[in-house]
């Protein structure tokens, strides 16, 4: 006796966000000129920080299908590092300048107190100031 085949639908469409085409457009334009290698994802994720801003989600998702990776790799590497800053769909995005100052003890010893105060004297409230 044979068993009856057990046919498995196909996906209408990959597991995870769906990728908006003109996230994809402004992804491709910003990444032309990179190799689609997968070791490059860190440069892409700087190009599209600086073209954009910040890295929303759907640029996240865009990266992933033009690299063919999952979603879930680009959002680890980008989360992972402290210079990208990644903002999900209802948050409110970064302001556009971010000072950054090392506050370990070499750059202590070098003046990164009084320099830290600096900023925070003299940048507006537009302006996110990070101890690094």
């Amino acid at each position: 006796m044979t068993r009856p085949r057990l046919v498995v639908p196909l996906r209408p469409a990959p597991r995870g966000r769906s990728t908006a085409p003109e996230r994809v457009a402004e992804v491709v334009a910003w990444t032309r000129d990179l190799p689609r290698r997968p070791d490059l994802l860190i440069e892409a994720l700087h190009r599209v920080q600086d073209a954009f801003g910040y890295l929303t989600v759907a640029h996240l998702a865009a990266l992933a299908e033009r690299y063919d990776l999952p979603q879930a790799e680009v959002l680890e590497v980008a989360s992972f590092y402290q210079h990208f800053d990644v903002v999900c769909d209802e948050e409110v995005p970064p302001p556009p300048v971010t000072v950054r100052v090392c506050t370990s003890l070499s750059c202590a010893l070098a003046g990164a107190d009084d320099l830290l105060r600096g900023c925070l004297q003299q940048a507006s409230s537009s302006t996110r100031r990070w101890k690094a």
